[in-house]
């Protein structure tokens, strides 16, 4: 693993910049924002890449406002935002597109897409963003997520993570894919699923 960083102003505040690199492909980097000005237990924020909300805009999904959402809790309250550089929850854009092209055509909801194209709903391992939160001397996180996957894949490896939910509010055009994830992919959205 390679490792580099700098100092980066953004609107949320200010933040050490790493890249973590393992290869010769931007897929195999890791990016982290760090703010160490934090007492106990550190937030945590691991994030996929997803450039049709981050970079264009879409407004089918809430990555663009969990992005944004855990920058600003990480800016005040101190933390780790790792962000994988892998979309379609690692199957990649174009298996990304091809699956809302489906949704498009036929109607079917990304989990219903990805099993059509022979796709695992989720295919992300956490074995990178693990050694990069014990580069950082973390053995407890307080892990902004509303996916048992990543809580998993995070204590598979040692630490001990909190849950703090990052739940956004459904809109028209987002509320299909939320209620797939939470009905299909048992993640912890409590607008769909009561616990």
């Amino acid at each position: 693993m390679e490792h580099s960083s700098t100092n980066l102003k953004t609107k949320f505040g200010e933040f050490k910049f790493h890249c973590f690199s393992w290869g010769h492909h931007e897929e195999d980097n890791i990016l982290v924002l760090e703010n160490d000005q934090f007492s106990g237990t550190p937030l945590v924020r691991v994030q996929s890449a997803c450039y049709s909300a981050e970079i264009f805009r879409s407004l089918d999904c809430d990555c663009h406002a969990q992005l944004s959402k855990s920058q600003r809790l990480i800016a005040e309250s101190g933390g780790y935002l790792i962000y994988m550089l892998c979309d379609g929850r690692g199957a990649g854009l174009l298996n990304k597109l091809r699956g809302m092209a489906l949704g498009d055509k036929e109607g079917l909801d990304t989990s219903e897409a990805y099993k059509k194209l022979g796709l695992p709903q989720d295919p992300r391992g956490y074995l990178r963003v693990s050694e990069v939160v014990k580069y950082f001397g973390l053995k407890q996180i307080q892990l902004l997520t509303n996916n048992p996957r990543k809580i998993e894949g995070m204590t598979s490896t040692g630490i001990a993570v909190e849950r703090v939910p990052l739940e956004i509010d459904s809109t028209n055009e987002s509320r299909p894919y939320l209620e797939a994830k939470a009905k299909k992919m048992g993640h912890l959205l409590s607008e769909f699923v009561q616990y």
